[in-house]
């Protein structure tokens, strides 16, 4: 079972006290995150759980830092300091006010093809900008991709981040299989840190990309008991492509999906970008 890490919004702002805090956000095993405010600017401050690899929240403050992209989230101050046997571990990153890309799907339904393309096509430059910086994502899920609300998704949340030119700071096997299962790509979870590049982000765009487009998952109906099951589900079934929903489904965007959901990843695209670029061509409202 996973502990979550939880601080009082009261003690977060005796600690930050620059900072006017607004509310408490969804915590999770890693931080503690709240909406806050400073000079009229609004932002999400983290603090992160005694328990994280010092390394790890470096990369990912590392790898958001080089990026800049409309629809990547931004960090804005980062600080790790011990003083009087206290320490303080925090990160503080663009707000992105909005919803969450899982309360936007269930809150629309199926997605018609306009609206598929006004997500998923600003979703992959995101995703194409990580990719040429060398950096992939590894939790990409709804929860992780913020819709802001001019209806811009952002990508959120690089505390699984890999630099692929740098060195591996975590065991092989840990390295594989952080991130969430339901999202994951088969060499995410059979394999090892090396079968992990950008194609693995692919592969979980196209389990978003399906639960949008047909409501449910393509290969899991149930949570798996055993890992025997979840594997048969992510590297072994293909049962979506006999599913009604999936066959009714706009050609192009049956082949996207196909594409991105394939078990071997050299089958996938080989760029977010040319992704983007087909989706943008999908017709209009279904």
């Amino acid at each position: 079972m996973i502990t979550v890490f939880q601080v009082s919004i009261d003690d977060a702002s005796q600690q930050h006290p620059d900072y006017e805090f607004v509310t408490a956000l969804t915590p999770s095993a890693q931080k503690a995150a709240f909406h806050v405010k400073r000079n009229d600017d609004d932002f999400c401050l983290k603090i992160i759980a005694p328990t994280q690899s010092l390394e790890r929240v470096q990369r990912e403050v590392l790898a958001m830092q080089t990026l800049n992209h409309p629809n990547v989230a931004r960090v804005v101050e980062y600080e790790y300091s011990a003083r009087g046997g206290k320490t303080r571990h925090y990160l503080v990153e663009e707000f992105v006010a909005g919803s969450d890309l899982s309360h936007y799907l269930a809150a629309h339904g199926k997605l018609s093809l306009q609206q598929i393309k006004d997500i998923f096509v600003p979703l992959c430059g995101g995703l194409n900008a990580l990719a040429e910086n060398n950096i992939v994502h590894r939790d990409l899920k709804p929860s992780n991709v913020r819709v802001d609300n001019t209806g811009k998704p952002v990508i959120i949340d690089f505390g699984l981040a890999r630099l692929l030119d740098m060195e591996s700071l975590t065991a092989t096997v840990e390295g594989a299989m952080l991130g969430t299962p339901k999202y994951f790509a088969p060499e995410q979870l059979r394999g090892t840190k090396r079968d992990i590049d950008p194609r693995t982000d692919l592969y979980a765009l196209g389990v978003i990309l399906y639960e949008a487009a047909v409501g449910k998952h393509p290969s899991l109906t149930d949570s798996p008991k055993t890992f025997d099951e979840l594997d048969e589900a992510i590297c072994t079934s293909e049962d979506f492509k006999s599913d009604p929903d999936y066959l009714g489904l706009d050609p192009t965007l049956k082949l996207v999906l196909q594409r991105l959901l394939e078990k071997e990843r050299g089958r996938r695209p080989t760029s977010a970008a040319m992704v983007g670029t087909i989706l943008n061509g999908l017709g209009g409202q279904q």
